[in-house]
Formats: C-alpha cells, sequence, structure tokens
C-alpha cells in the first residue's frame, strides 16, 4: 500500500486520532498509520537535534579558552562516548519490553519493567561512575593522552563520570516513555537541559561575580548539572504516574528473571553501539592516510550526514514503539505493515535530500569550508555516498522494527555486516590496494549501505522477527 492510501482514513480512523479520551495506545494499534507515525518521529527528530546542540556548546565555548581547552574535552569524548552507547543501549530494553506489554494492555507488567529497569541500570551506572571516577586519568594514559592536557581532561571526566546516574536517569526516562507511546516529554526535557547547558556553560567557564572561572571544570558541571535536573524531574514524573507509566516501591524490589530479560535484549545493543564507534575510529584511520584535506572533507561530509539521519532517527524511533506494541496486541500484519510504510516514508525523503545535494554540492560544502581541495573531494563525497541515505535509511528504519519486536542481535548484526565486514575492508581495499584514493572510501560506504539495506529487507521479509518479547 502507497503513501497516499495510507492516509486516505476511513470515519473510525478519523474518530481514534482526533479523540482526546484515547490513549497513546489507541493511536499505535488502531490510528493511521502514516499520522501516528509522523506524531511520533518528529519530537524524537526535535529532541535529537538538541542533542546535537549540546554538545556543541561546550566545544564552542571551551573554543574561546584555546585549543588546549577543547582537546582537553575531546581526548575523552571516547570514554563519554561509551558510557552513552552502554546506558542508551541498554535502556533499549525498555522501550521494547514496554512498547510490548502497553500493546498487550498489561499496565502492570509495565509499570514492573519500569522498576526493573530503574534498579539495573542505575546500579550499573554506579558501578560505571566508580570506575571512572577512580581510573580514568590511567585510562586517559593508556589512550596517550598529551601531558598537558591530562590534568584538565582528568577534572573534566571526573566530574563527568560522578554524574553518570544521572544521565543514565534521563535515558530510563526516556526509552520508557518511548516505548509507552510518549515523545514529547522526553524531547520537552531535552530541549530544557539544553537550554539549561548553554545558560551554564559561560557562566561556570568563564566565571561571573561570585563563581568562579572554572575553565574546563566548568564545562562539565554545566553539562552534569542539567542532565542532573532532567533526569530527576524524569524520574519525580514516573513515580508520580503523571504520563501513564508508574514507577512505585513495589516494583523496585529485583526480580532476576526480568533482569535477564533485559540483559538479553540490552546489552546488543549496547554492543552495537560501542561496535560501531570503534569502527567509525578505524574509517578514520584511513580517511587519514590521504592527508588533512581528506580528512576536512570527510568531516564535512560526516556533519552533512548526520543531519540527513536526524529524521531517520525519528522514524526509526516511531517504528520501533508501532512494531512494538502491535506485536504486543497481537497485530503482526499492521506492525508489519508499520514497518514498510515508515520504510517508504524515508527512503522517498532521503532519496530526494540525496538530488537536492547532487544539484548543487559544491555550494553545499563550501558552506563549511572554502578551500578549493576541500571542496572537490567532499563534493564527490556527496555525490557517490549521497545517492546511499535511501539505503543506509533502509537498515536504521528496519533495525527500528527488529528492535521494537525484540530482535536486538539482528540489529547488532546489520551494523556489524555494514562496518566491519563490508565498508572498512572494501574502503581499504578500493582505496589503497586499488589506488582509487578518497573515492574507493566513499565507494566503500556506498556499497555497505546498499549491501546491507537488501540484506535487512531480506531478513525482514522471513518474518521470522515477529516472535515477541514477552509472555502472557
Amino acid at each position: 500500500m502507497s503513501v497516499d492510501d495510507n492516509e486516505a482514513l476511513d470515519f473510525e480512523e478519523e474518530e481514534i486520532i482526533n479523540s482526546p479520551q484515547l490513549g497513546n495506545r489507541e493511536h499505535i494499534i488502531n490510528g493511521p498509520i502514516v499520522r501516528t507515525l509522523f506524531k511520533l518521529a518528529w519530537p524524537v527528530m526535535i529532541g535529537n537535534t538538541m542533542q546535537v546542540v549540546y554538545n556543541l556548546a561546550d566545544t564552542f565555548w571551551l573554543g574561546k579558552l584555546g585549543a588546549d581547552s577543547v582537546a582537553a574535552l575531546s581526548v575523552g569524548f571516547p570514554l563519554v562516548f561509551l558510557m552513552i552507547s552502554i546506558g542508551g543501549g541498554i535502556t533499549v530494553a525498555g522501550t521494547t519490553l514496554v512498547a510490548q506489554y502497553m500493546g498487550s494492555d498489561n499496565q502492570k507488567m509495565a509499570n514492573k519493567i519500569t522498576g526493573q529497569i530503574f534498579v539495573f541500570v542505575m546500579a550499573l551506572s554506579l558501578v560505571l561512575a566508580t570506575i571512572g571516577v577512580l581510573f580514568n586519568k590511567n585510562i586517559l594514559h593508556l589512550m596517550g593522552a598529551p601531558a598537558g592536557i591530562l590534568p584538565d581532561a582528568s577534572s573534566y571526566l571526573t566530574i563527568i563520570f560522578a554524574g553518570l546516574p544521572f544521565m543514565f536517569s534521563f535515558f530510563i526516562f526516556s526509552a520508557l516513555l518511548r516505548g509507552y507511546g510518549d515523545t514529547k516529554t522526553p524531547m520537552k526535557m531535552v530541549v530544557f537541559s539544553a537550554i539549561l547547558n548553554i545558560i551554564l556553560d559561560p557562566l561556570l567557564i568563564f566565571g561571573v561575580g561570585f563563581i568562579p572561572n572554572l575553565g574546563v571544570r566548568g564545562a562539565a558541571i554545566a553539562t552534569v548539572f542539567s542532565r542532573a535536573v532532567a533526569g530527576v524531574i524524569g524520574i519525580y514524573i514516573l513515580f508520580t504516574g503523571k504520563k501513564g507509566l508508574v514507577l512505585s516501591l513495589d516494583s523496585l524490589k529485583p526480580d532476576f528473571k526480568e533482569i535477564k530479560k533485559i540483559l538479553i535484549l540490552g546489552l546488543p545493543s549496547a554492543g552495537e553501539q560501542s561496535i560501531v564507534a570503534l569502527g567509525m575510529t578505524l574509517l578514520m584511520s584511513i580517511v587519514s592516510q590521504f592527508g588533512t584535506i581528506a580528512v576536512a572533507a570527510y568531516g564535512i561530509g560526516s556533519r552533512i550526514l548526520s543531519v540527513v539521519m536526524l529524521p531517520t532517527r525519528g522514524f526509526a524511533t516511531a517504528t520501533t514503539t508501532m512494531v512494538g506494541q502491535n506485536l504486543g496486541a497481537e497485530q503482526s500484519d499492521r506492525a508489519e505493515k508499520s514497518a514498510w510504510v515508515s520504510t517508504g516514508i524515508i527512503l522517498f525523503l532521503l532519496t530526494l535530500l540525496a538530488f537536492l545535494f547532487n544539484l548543487f554540492p559544491k555550494a553545499v560544502i563550501s558552506i563549511f569550508n572554502s578551500n578549493p581541495e576541500v571542496i572537490k573531494i567532499g563534493t564527490s563525497f556527496l555525490r557517490i555516498v549521497g545517492f546511499s541515505f535511501g539505503f543506509l535509511g533502509i537498515r536504521f528504519i528496519l533495525g527500528g522494527s527488529f528492535r521494537g519486536a525484540g530482535n536486538t542481535v539482528i540489529a547488532m548484526l546489520l551494523a556489524i555486516i555494514a562496518l566491519w565486514g563490508i565498508r572498512l575492508p572494501l574502503a581499504h581495499y578500493l582505496s589503497i590496494n586499488l589506488g582509487w584514493g578518497t573515492n574507493g572510501i566513499w565507494w566503500g560506504m556506498f556499497f555497505s549501505n546498499f549491501i546491507t539495506s537488501i540484506i535487512a529487507v531480506i531478513w525482514f521479509k522471513k518474518g521470522g522477527w515477529k516472535e515477541k518479547a514477552i509472555e502472557e
């Protein structure tokens, strides 16, 4: 069925989507698919955009202090990203399980999973925080951090690790509510937290009035405090049950059967994000062999790609919720239809963006850098990689579908195949062994996106993913 067909709503669908008395579950399992996908996706897009702003704020203000301050922030970023990968990955289990329990109209188990996710992830955050606070300087030494920036880098990481439980509490809140079908509340909290961070950064970094000049430590405190406020408010909302899910004292008693389920679903997602982060580091090492100009062009292309992927990530999250709740409601056909509709929307949108970028590639690249060589290499990136944007979107959306069904291992394997099985070896072979230069890297990226999209479609069509992760 086409997108246009899905928008031809009958009377009952209009009643569902317009009725304020009916909850998110009714929209997701009975409402019009296209409109519901957009309703779930756009807040995630806004939230992800604000996360980018969040990260840029520290870099912008520390840049005013000098290169050493930015380097102190940057050198520890792989460790911070690893923590984000672990926390964000584990809480994917909450999205999946809450979605399926809500789909099966089992509020009691959805509330129980809320408590179990909270207990496990908070315990994990305390362990990781302790390790990070005690050993971050040793880890920085192993990473080869320059001695001149080591004190600032260690101070920054010590504060960030100490605030890890607050960061993870917000991950818990966001993941659970998205599984429930509420993507707007997490978005509002991200926007609030980002704005608070932007306000606090210059005050704490440079000092004002009675506030001393804290430099790099000020950036860390601003980040932790703004995330702490959002995390505490989020947990308060869960304890009061104001958004549907209820975090009660009874649900906080550890149930190792449920915790095992969380680990089975969450560890592959955490592993996926961590493995991808390492793979991207290795890809950068291949690009680096062609010099600073190539690195600059790749950096610009990656920034453009990250913007292009914002709607994809939004629809992937929406698809996870749609698939999870519809499988829970024993509506596997609607779950599958939701996935295909979402895939069609993203394929159309990203292909359209690829055509637009290819009409004016030099103009797009020159926005970021005026160097003729950077523009030349960046233009090749857009012309080659650009037409694989749609294929990359297919993998992301179907990966979100697998997560909604609880098949997080499949989503992880797709990411590993794309990066480690195809992109890295092909990029190295084409660029170096065959002498294609940077174009070889871009073609490696193209073929990895193209081939894994086909694998994802074949895997999805087999239908084995339709088995639920929950027990009745």
